[in-house]
């Protein structure tokens, strides 16, 4: 029994850890006795819904999302039951994510190392706080890491069924997260040379699986609302949040996310239409009103940074505990210098490393590359508290990692031969 403890230690306090700093934030909290539930949570209850009982897509949700939400649906469970199943799937990726990240540290510093920069992730209160909804963070970022996690071994072995894996779990994130779309379709052209020398091999399965599940998206979409797309979702995005926020610089007037006109009116026409006003809005935005466009795109990325976790905004005193506001305060100021303190070095972090292995190894170059992606495009929409920025988090400690103990597992830091 202690072989076996003194093996899987590492592993056992990651999940310690984790379950410790849930029930901590869950007794203080009052996590579990929420009742709110945020219009995002309920698109994702509606999309599983038209997936499991009228056979459907959504609108605005993908697919593998729906399907990953509704497995209780195969059971006869009721809507409530799909809340519980999504706390148990964001725990399992929330805790999988930082078993990840220490696999993955192991190949360049010790297991003692790895495992303290493993458990940092568990310890930012927005990620903790988001497995009590049913949101697709902490399952994007899990399998964001498990992509880069099968990278790293096609890095290490060049055993190519590694390297179709993970470009099929970064083409099929986009059926989780319609943003990670274009992510995607460049870390596939980055690896674009070996699909093609390897075409032909039988695990190029999981690569051809992957598109013929996005083609079956786009496809489905076309025929049920009309147009070839992944999701509605971006059109909406944009006109509502940065487009809107131009138009009310230029005008003069303060941005409302909740009441605001241009929005409501977008949600009074089709979804074919509302993705041709939206794409004309965009274009109009940017020819007649590019300084203000651009004005709101930094005020987003800036709103993005400083703001604390809204989730816990929202939080109520359900069992009237004397000392809940306190708790209530103090985390959700934790979660603003978390955000803070953590996007300032994403953006650092980032630039450094894709600026050092740009042509030196891939891999290192990829997870920058993802950093600053989501930073970027965070922009496009505000309000959202530290959402946006939380998804990077685990992948900022990652490279912090390397960066501390770089000087440690040198043969991995450049880019090995290709055959």
């Amino acid at each position: 029994m202690s072989a076996v403890f003194r093996k899987y230690r590492y592993y056992i306090f990651i999940i310690l850890v984790g379950l410790g700093s849930l029930a901590v934030l869950n007794g203080l909290l009052q996590l579990d006795q929420q009742t709110i539930i945020f219009p995002d949570c309920d698109n994702y209850l509606q999309s599983a819904q038209k997936m499991y009982h009228k056979f459907t897509g959504h609108f605005y949700r993908p697919m593998v999302m729906a399907f990953i939400t509704g497995i209780p649906y195969l059971f006869g469970s009721s809507d409530a039951g799909i809340f519980t199943w999504s706390l148990v799937v964001n725990i399992f990726c929330w805790l999988s994510t930082s078993i990840l990240l220490f696999e993955i540290l192991k190949n360049f510093v010790s297991q003692k190392k790895a495992f303290g920069v493993a458990i940092l992730p568990l310890l930012v209160v927005g990620n903790t706080v988001l497995n009590f909804h049913l949101l697709t963070e902490n399952i994007f970022v899990f399998c964001i890491m498990l992509a880069f996690y099968t990278l790293l071994q096609y890095s290490k072995t060049r055993h190519f069924g590694y390297l179709s894996f993970s470009l099929a779990v970064f083409i099929s994130s986009m059926l989780i997260k319609p943003g990670a779309k274009f992510l995607a379709i460049v870390i596939v052209l980055f690896y674009f040379k070996e699909l093609l020398k390897n075409y032909r091999q039988r695990s190029m399965i999981f690569f051809y699986g992957s598109v013929l599940m996005v083609l079956i998206q786009v496809v489905g979409m076309r025929i049920q609302y009309g147009d070839f797309t992944i999701s509605y979702i971006d059109g909406v995005t944009y006109h509502n949040y940065i487009c809107s926020k131009a138009e009310c610089f230029k005008n003069g007037t303060t941005y409302d996310q909740i009441n605001n006109p241009r929005a409501e009116y977008l949600f009074t026409l089709d979804f074919t239409e509302q993705k041709k006003v939206a794409a004309a809005d965009l274009k109009n935005q940017l020819q007649n009103n590019f300084p203000n466009f651009v004005k709101a795109y930094f005020d987003d990325v800036k709103e993005n940074t400083i703001s604390g976790n809204s989730c816990i905004h929202f939080l109520e005193n359900k069992k009237n505990s004397p000392d809940f506001d306190f708790w209530k305060t103090f985390f959700f100021d934790v979660t603003k210098w978390q955000n803070r303190m953590l996007s300032l070095l994403a953006v650092v972090l980032a630039g450094y490393f894709m600026l050092k292995n740009f042509r030196t190894n891939r891999w290192k170059f990829v997870i920058a590359f993802f950093i600053a992606y989501i930073i970027v495009l965070s922009g496009i929409s505000c309000g959202q508290g530290d959402r946006f920025h939380l998804v990077t988090f685990p992948f900022v400690f990652l490279l912090l990692g390397l960066f501390l103990y770089r000087q440690k597992g040198t043969t991995l830091f450049s880019e090995p031969p290709q055959t």
